[in-house]
């Protein structure tokens, strides 16, 4: 993800007066890469894995660490407030868990207001999926009366004037009306009930996770406290949202302090929980894993350089993660950003200790002769995307195969992967009919297909498929391309066509392909009502054959 960037406003919080050569080469050395430098601006390439770093405030915490300035954990003081944010029963099956902080404190003016907005838009999109696992909402902390409430509320009785809006609106209105309740009303808008968040004046202060209140949740330059809340669908994940955005508002120089969330089974949840993560990790593994001999004291200093705190045993160091690295999962994350504080540039190259010979794997060999053969006989190749939509496989093929789906998609044009490789080709030969005719394409590709008997639950099969154009096509001219094509790979007398029956092909013009009397394919001509269904004028001849994992049948 790019973050932006005041250079000014970044060197400020780092706190020392650094070149801007020697900034670049440090981000690059914590895997951040500069992409542009205009005037005050700079644009930084930061890996999504790495939340905490999607703010100016995250990427100074984590140079100052890396540069000695301030190294080892950095210690959040949270004070208790003794508010309260109560949770109302019937959350459970929609939107269930909240975690919340107060920082006091802190500066604002409008460039910094649009920083603040800006990661919390960062962190909803990523680590909170697009909302879905969670979403964050920032309130002027002095408007707020608590206890606050979180609960569930009829669509018609909420009423509140959205952030932006000068005009009260019910909750189905904003599903319709506002900007945010299009693109985000799905999470919530088949409920029977929606979540409400509202304080004790029954202030609204929000309808996560669509929209804030322009009354509580719009943030000013006279604004110095803030309250913070995340709902989400996933606890830990909201943990680490709010413990992320909270950590990068105490960065200006906010003082944090905590809010308890009481459930309705009497669970209590004091929030934000900085309490450092600790992980035991063997010397002997760290150096196994780096290719270096290093000491208990130089795996420290590398762990604080990074941002960790530590302490180095007889043979193992005992680490102290910091609560807002969610991407500290396992000790190769630890032993990875050990390699970083330990500094890439200082690894020394080394011939490896074992020599081995690379060469191109058997079906990548085949693929590259079917391709050689294909464009051989006078056909152009195309490349399309694995993924697809459900309609151009099934619906408009007039069939109905079992197809491998995936979950929260961004369009339904791509959310299924293909299970064959003529819909596609079907689908690319729609929009280029402007095209000279024939049109003879094909797509070296692979196809998956729905299998219980595999571990990943899917087979992944490699295939040709190809299919003719023209005012007049000849299904045996098809069928002798490919004998050609078959007996270039070594199966001469090894194949024949037996007649196949399918809605998709014009009855009694459509086969099986056999090799060694195993199905491996089929060839026709496309039904009139499948070329309708697409926008095409001419009759198409098509041919599609699965390949084996290796050169030989």
């Amino acid at each position: 993800m790019i973050v932006e960037c005041r250079i000014d406003d970044l060197l400020s919080l780092i706190g020392k007066k650094l070149t801007l050569k020697k900034l670049e080469d440090t981000l690059f050395l914590i895997k951040a890469e500069v992409e542009k430098i205009e005037g005050n601006i700079i644009e930084i390439e930061v890996n999504p894995d790495r939340q905490d770093m999607l703010s100016t405030e995250g990427l100074a915490r984590a140079v100052r660490a890396f540069l000695h300035f301030e190294t080892g954990l950095k210690k959040y003081p949270v004070k208790k407030s003794g508010k309260q944010c109560i949770v109302k029963t019937g959350l459970s099956k929609i939107r269930p868990f909240i975690c919340c902080s107060i920082i006091k404190g802190i500066p604002t003016d409008d460039e910094l207001i649009k920083e603040y907005m800006h990661l919390q838009d960062a962190l909803t999109s990523t680590h909170g999926r697009n909302r879905n696992k969670a979403s964050i909402g920032l309130y002027v902390y002095d408007d707020v009366k608590f206890p606050i409430f979180y609960g569930p509320q009829t669509p018609q009785k909420i009423k509140f004037i959205p952030l932006g809006y000068e005009n009260e609106m019910d909750g189905p209105t904003i599903m319709t009306d506002h900007e945010k309740g299009v693109e985000f009303g799905s999470i919530i808008k088949n409920r029977n009930k929606w979540p409400l968040l509202y304080d004790s004046d029954n202030q609204v202060l929000s309808l996560p996770p669509i929209i804030n209140s322009n009354h509580l949740g719009r943030l000013t330059t006279e604004t110095e406290n803030v309250f913070v809340e995340v709902t989400g669908t996933h606890l830990p994940t909201v943990h680490q949202a709010l413990n992320i955005i909270t950590a990068a508002l105490a960065e200006r120089g906010g003082k944090i302090e905590s809010v308890t969330v009481v459930y309705p089974d009497g669970t209590i949840d004091e929030t934000p929980n900085f309490t450092p993560v600790k992980m035991t990790i063997p010397i002997d593994e760290i150096n196994k894993m780096i290719g270096l001999d290093l000491s208990g004291d130089e795996i420290v200093k590398a762990l604080e350089r990074t941002g960790y705190g530590a302490d180095a045993k007889a043979q193992s160091v005992q680490v102290q993660v910091p609560r807002y690295r969610m991407d500290i999962l396992h000790a190769v994350d630890v032993i990875e950003d050990i390699a970083i504080g330990y500094g890439f540039d200082r690894l020394q190259a080394a011939m490896p200790q074992t020599m081995t010979l690379g060469k191109v794997n058997p079906v990548t060999r085949l693929k590259n002769k079917v391709r050689d053969l294909m464009v051989g006989i006078g056909y152009h190749e195309i490349m399309n995307y694995i993924m697809t939509s459900p309609e151009i496989l099934n619906n408009m093929m007039l069939r109905d195969e079992p197809i491998v789906t995936t979950s929260n998609p961004k369009s339904r044009n791509y959310s299924v992967l293909r299970n064959s490789l003529i819909p596609v080709l079907l689908d690319f030969a729609s929009q280029n009919l402007h095209a000279d005719y024939p049109q003879k394409i094909f797509e070296v590709g692979d196809i998956v297909i729905p299998s219980e008997a595999m571990e990943t639950r899917v087979n992944q099969i490699p295939a040709v498929g190809c299919l003719m154009i023209d005012v007049k096509v000849n299904i045996t001219t098809l069928m002798t391309e490919i004998g050609f094509l078959l007996r270039n790979l070594g199966l001469d007398n090894h194949f024949k066509f037996v007649s196949k029956k399918s809605p998709t092909f014009v009855e009694g013009r459509a086969a099986h392909i056999l090799v060694k009397d195993k199905e491996v394919g089929f060839l026709g001509e496309i039904s009139p009502d499948v070329l309708s269904n697409f926008g095409i004028a001419y009759p198409v001849v098509a041919f599609e054959i699965s390949l084996p994992r290796s050169i030989r049948w």
